[in-house]
């Protein structure tokens, strides 16, 4: 899913792992990447869907 990276995403994975954390799901940084990326994805697609109607 990760075709690529853009530069202006605001929450990092150490961030993410932290947000997590605190409310109690202990990932790894490797896995609260992967969710940025589906959130990320899922995000960009709920706008360009939005915008098509």
């Amino acid at each position: 899913m990760k075709a690529r990276t853009p530069d202006n995403r605001n929450i990092t994975p150490e961030k993410a792992q932290k947000i997590l954390l605190e409310n109690g799901i202990d990932v790894t940084e490797k896995e609260a990447a992967k969710i940025l990326d589906f959130l990320y994805f899922l995000a960009k697609l709920t706008v360009n869907q939005n915008l098509k109607k």
